[in-house]
């Protein structure tokens, strides 16, 4: 089952939470192709951070609704 997190009004599925340390460079830096690859490879179109970890999220869409007419018999 996927987690779900609710943020600023939208609800993001959780993909995976990697720590930060993982894309930091020598310099203390963000290693920003390693961190682009991880979001293209897990498909996440959001990226939030906590204190201790990137967390990887693909934003839960609104619903669309039609109107459905009961045609009478």
């Amino acid at each position: 089952m996927k987690k779900l997190f609710h943020n600023n009004g939208y609800v993001y599925v959780i993909l995976r939470e990697i720590p930060h340390h993982n894309f930091m460079k020598k310099d203390g830096s963000i290693n920003a192709e390693v961190f682009n690859a991880w979001k293209a490879y897990l498909g996440a179109d959001k990226v939030l951070k906590n204190q201790t970890h990137f967390v990887f999220c693909e934003t839960v869409q609104d619903a669309v609704w039609e109107s459905v007419v009961a045609e009478k018999c």
